[in-house]
């Protein structure tokens, strides 16, 4: 089978990370794979090196008109580039992800060849502006006739899609993401020292989304006792930035806060390992690959309750705080920092929990077979 991935950006993220596992797997079964997507980032470098270690390379196709945005006329360009790339390797199947590639990508290929497209967390999901929200449902109602199945990454985004009608129940499918189940670094992971100083982490980018000043809120409402005792790292970039460096200063938090930046896939691991906490304070969210990365390292998790975070985090593992709810989020880091043990027992039920339910082989293999339903 020859596989043609579409993919908005290139920049670290879940849905990236998300594609660079089937692309390995599916070649490794022995398929053609390729991938397109905004050139430049950590995609196409993860790509690129994979390549050097393999006889058999997954091409990568760079389209610059890639971008958040509907604009007609880069559309017609992205979709020229979409085309050449189908010309030029002649896929079987062809997987749409993120919306803007999603959905340029069907709108290029309108049904000529078999088309998936995979919703990480819907442009319309709770917390969007309503001016997007409108566009995006409008959109995708119009290009869902344009594919043979849509993979839902949660329950929740399957159940909003037909809230809203996009597609037909029999089109939709629900494949939870999965994470890498590495059992040295679980080891390592089991391994945390509980007495010293608790270390709070966030991973993902500084936008308006992920909402990373609440941590720094909620954290600025600790007491001095229990800031003392703790520090958080904060593992991503993006335009928000500015705005958490200026909050650190202005409220003295340079010794307690460290915005570490993009880190390289095994950094970010190592990190989490050597954290006790991680904390994620999105506005709005499909099913966060972040949080499974956690909690394969044993962290308990506090989360908004937004998306489909709840199908992962409950009350043995973690929190579930209401959406910019600071006072909310406050509390279940002082529950966390000053009971060790409770530490422990929810970071070995999330470690338990993501092996059982949300492992990379059951994401893969499941995957899989729906391409194989599509083989004549």
């Amino acid at each position: 089978m020859r596989i043609l991935y579409v993919i908005t950006k290139s920049e670290y993220g879940g849905a990236q990370t998300h594609i660079f596992q089937l692309s390995r797997y599916m070649k490794q079964q022995g398929h053609s794979v390729a991938v397109m997507s905004y050139p430049g980032g950590w995609l196409e470098q993860e790509i690129q090196n994979a390549n050097l270690k393999s006889q058999n390379k997954v091409k990568f196709y760079k389209n610059p008109y890639f971008k958040n945005s509907y604009n007609p006329v880069l559309g017609l360009k992205a979709m020229a580039e979409i085309r050449r790339a189908v010309n030029d390797f002649k896929p079987d199947l062809v997987s749409c992800h993120s919306t803007v590639a999603g959905f340029w990508g069907r709108m290029a290929l309108k049904n000529k060849i078999t088309t998936i497209f995979t919703a990480h967390g819907w442009g319309f999901s709770q917390g969007t502006p309503f001016l997007r929200k409108s566009l995006v449902v409008l959109a995708e109602k119009l290009v869902a006739k344009f594919c043979d199945k849509i993979i839902c990454v949660s329950e929740y985004d399957k159940e909003l899609a037909l809230k809203h009608k996009i597609a037909k129940p029999g089109k939709l499918i629900v494949i939870h993401n999965g994470v890498e189940i590495d059992k040295v670094k679980i080891e390592k992971c089991k391994a945390k020292n509980y007495t010293s100083k608790v270390k709070i982490v966030f991973v993902g980018r500084l936008s308006k989304q992920k909402d990373p000043l609440l941590l720094l809120k909620a954290f600025n409402l600790l007491t001095q006792d229990l800031k003392e005792k703790s520090e958080i790292l904060m593992v991503g970039d993006g335009e928000k930035r500015k705005e958490l460096e200026r909050f650190i200063e202005e409220n003295k938090l340079d010794e307690k806060v460290k915005l570490l930046g993009v880190l390289p896939r095994e950094n970010v691991f190592q990190t989490l390992g050597e954290s006790d906490i991680f904390v994620l304070t999105s506005n709005y969210e499909g099913f966060p690959m972040t949080i499974l990365e956690a909690m394969s390292c044993g962290l308990p998790v506090i989360a908004s309750d937004v998306g489909g975070v709840r199908e992962a985090v409950n009350e043995d593992n973690g929190f579930l705080i209401q959406r910019g709810n600071k006072e909310g989020f406050k509390k279940a880091l002082v529950k966390l920092i000053e009971n060790p043990d409770l530490r422990k027992r929810m970071g070995q039920n999330a470690r338990k929990r993501a092996e059982k339910e949300f492992s990379l082989e059951k994401m893969l293999e499941k995957t899989f077979k729906v391409y194989q339903s599509f083989e004549t």
